[in-house]
């Protein structure tokens, strides 16, 4: 039982760390050992194709645009992760997504970010959108 509580422990501190977040989000997906459809699976490619070298080549207000809904996604998860010893990964879908939408809703520039930001962040999204349409 100590074995586990530090590995939960071990995986919760990954999502603290902007750095970390994707290995936060794979240790969250084989926890609940949801599928390679899962939502779990399409946010950690998604998270992995933004990487810091990535998200800094966006403007500076995308880059902060980027980091505060990477922070408010990680903690959506990261109290799901503390809550919740079981999830139903399809189930899980619709929560996940209602919370990455208030996540961009909180991020009252958000257009004027993007349009300014569109080309990086199209051409690092496009791929996993398209191989894993939501």
């Amino acid at each position: 039982m100590a074995q586990k509580r530090q590995e939960i422990n071990e995986c919760l501190q990954k999502s603290k760390d902007i750095n970390k977040g994707c290995d936060f989000i794979k240790c969250f997906h084989e926890r609940y050992k949801c599928n390679d459809e899962s939502v779990t699976a399409w946010a950690h490619a998604l998270c992995q194709s933004f990487p810091k070298e990535i998200i800094l080549q966006f403007t500076p207000p995308g880059q902060q645009m980027m980091i505060n809904i990477q922070n408010c996604t990680q903690n959506f998860l990261a109290r799901t992760y503390r809550q919740r010893k079981k999830l139903n990964c399809a189930g899980f879908e619709t929560e996940y997504f209602s919370n990455v939408a208030k996540c961009y809703a909180y991020e009252q520039t958000f257009c004027q970010v993007f349009k300014d930001n569109r080309q990086i962040f199209m051409q690092q999204a496009t791929a996993v959108m398209l191989a894993r349409p939501r």
